[in-house]
């Protein structure tokens, strides 16, 4: 399971009978469809997709009939009621089962609004880009000098093309009747009472154009805008601006996207936490504990794994712990030779840079890592998804045992920071004053990665309350809530006096199991 993965993949499915292709990208977070726009497909929009997924969605790119190879539409559903019936069937066919961010562009916005019209349950939040729907009819060669005063001049004309290119020659290579046929039906969309409609339902949108589209008129906008019930922004750019320049797409996104992302974790900690209490009343654990645990546990842990796994560590935790203990138990993961290992201890500042720290010092990589805490019962519960477990002998899990249960009997000791930042992406949201913030570190994966960045939060005085960690193809992603303000800068300047990486071994361990001190650290 993975709770991240920002790179798109390209995928088949039957909608309606008829093949489909679309992108693919995130996991685990709230779904996102995204419709793109005329004569193009999913592989045009990959950049601006990917400020979705790193944000924590998971994002569904239909290339829509008549594009990106897709089959046509029956010749009585090509209409924008036909298509938007048809985005509901894809909907489906991928297992969507919960209302979607809905966004459209261009010709997609238009299909967005029918979706949205007929049938409501299906969108949770519509967001429309220059969309069409209340346009006057113009000959075809106004709307074709438009699109190609897109392309020059234009700062962004090279990215432009590269976006463009991968969707839009194939599209007029295999279908071109398809493309002069949807772009006529564009021409002609008046979607002006549909919008009314769902501004009656009090459906929630945002509709954004750019102050240099010469494809759809500013007052066609306006008239969209006075539809819906909104003021609607306007962004810099032309038409296409979300291709030319991601970033800023990414951040005209990123309150809807992350409160739409806040609001499906909540709900989804919250029916985890159900279903990981149903599982415990299978075990030793008392239906008081038991629920004391789980009432109290971090949304971020709820969500980081299926709730038979989570019930599973949970009953570790029984019974209560003697002073200084460490528990500790390793399970096999069927059909690799990975080892899931949970940790359970007092809690104390450093432990879990701890614990991942003897991990590194076994060679041992870590794919996967959640954490949780729970400061009322002095309780700290880690959970390793640990590469190669299964090749360890007896006598090396004897030893790591060993390390681990020293833990619990000997103070936090500093351990070297081996990372470097020149390459980390570090966003912190929260904080400011809040109790909590969501610190996100994406950078390439190394050996003691993770016990390095638990080090730099506790010499900053950052209490790590609960943390997800994954690693995808060599790129490790970390989540940590974290209790009160971190300063991002001040995490990266701690990171960049770490010393290079290099391998441990058993000189850099004191008699206890873990890592020498290494005074590399400076707080000022």
């Amino acid at each position: 399971m993975a709770l991240f993965d920002d790179h798109l993949t390209w995928c088949r499915v039957q909608v309606e009978g008829r093949p489909a292709a679309y992108g693919l990208g995130g996991a685990d977070g709230p779904p996102v469809v995204f419709l793109h726009g005329w004569a193009l497909g999913s592989r045009a929009y990959k950049r601006a997709i990917k400020r979705l997924t790193t944000r924590g969605c998971q994002v569904y790119a239909p290339a829509m009939p008549s594009f990106g190879g897709t089959a046509d539409l029956p010749s009585a559903d090509r209409n924008l009621d036909g298509y938007a019936r048809w985005v509901a069937d894809f909907m489906s066919a991928v297992g969507i089962d919960e209302p979607a961010l809905v966004i459209g562009h261009s010709f997609g916005g238009g299909v967005a609004i029918k979706l949205a019209h007929l049938q409501p349950d299906l969108v949770r939040y519509l967001v429309l880009l220059n969309a069409v729907g209340s346009v006057a009819p113009r000959p075809p060669w106004e709307w074709l000098g438009g699109f190609a005063r897109e392309l020059w001049p234009l700062p962004q004309a090279v990215e432009m093309v590269q976006a463009v290119g991968a969707d839009v020659v194939p599209n007029l290579v295999r279908n071109p009747v398809g493309l002069v046929r949807v772009a006529r039906l564009a021409q002609l969309a008046d979607l002006r009472s549909e919008s009314a409609d769902l501004r009656a339902s009090n459906m929630p949108v945002l509709v954004l154009t750019s102050e240099g589209d010469s494809v759809i008129p500013r007052d066609a906008f306006e008239t969209l805008c006075d539809a819906v019930g909104t003021n609607g922004r306007v962004v810099s750019g032309r038409h296409c601006w979300l291709l030319a320049d991601p970033d800023s797409f990414g951040e005209a996104m990123a309150a809807v996207v992350d409160v739409q992302v806040a609001v499906h974790n909540t709900t989804r900690a919250a029916t985890r936490a159900e279903e990981v209490l149903a599982l415990l009343k299978k075990t030793n654990l008392s239906g008081r504990s038991a629920r004391a645990l789980v009432d109290s546990a971090p949304p971020l842990w709820l969500i980081s794994e299926s709730a038979g796994v989570l019930a599973g560590d949970l009953a570790l935790c029984h019974p209560k712990l003697r002073p200084g203990e460490v528990r500790a138990v390793a399970r096999t993961i069927e059909g690799s030779d990975s080892v899931r290992l949970t940790i359970v201890a007092a809690d104390r500042r450093g432990l879990l840079a701890d614990s991942a720290a003897v991990l590194a010092s076994s060679r041992l990589s870590i794919a996967n890592a959640s954490a949780a805490t729970w400061p009322r019962l002095n309780l700290a519960l880690h959970s390793f998804v640990v590469e190669g477990g299964g090749r360890l002998r007896d006598p090396e899990w004897d030893e790591l045992g060993e390390r681990l249960r020293a833990m619990g009997s000997c103070g936090s000791a500093p351990i070297p920071l081996i990372s470097s930042s020149r390459s980390a992406r570090i966003t912190v949201q929260g904080g400011a004053g809040g109790d909590r913030s969501m610190v996100t570190i994406t950078q390439r994966d190394h050996l003691g990665l993770l016990s390095s960045l638990c080090r730099a939060f506790s010499a900053l005085g950052a209490n790590i309350e609960s943390l997800h960690a994954r690693t995808v193809n060599g790129t490790a992603r970390d989540m940590f809530l974290v209790v009160g303000d971190v300063d991002a800068e001040a995490l990266r300047r701690l990171l960049d006096k770490g010393r290079p990486n290099r391998s441990y071994s058993a000189q850099d361990l004191h008699p206890s199991g873990i890592l020498r001190a290494a005074p590399v650290l400076s707080e000022n």
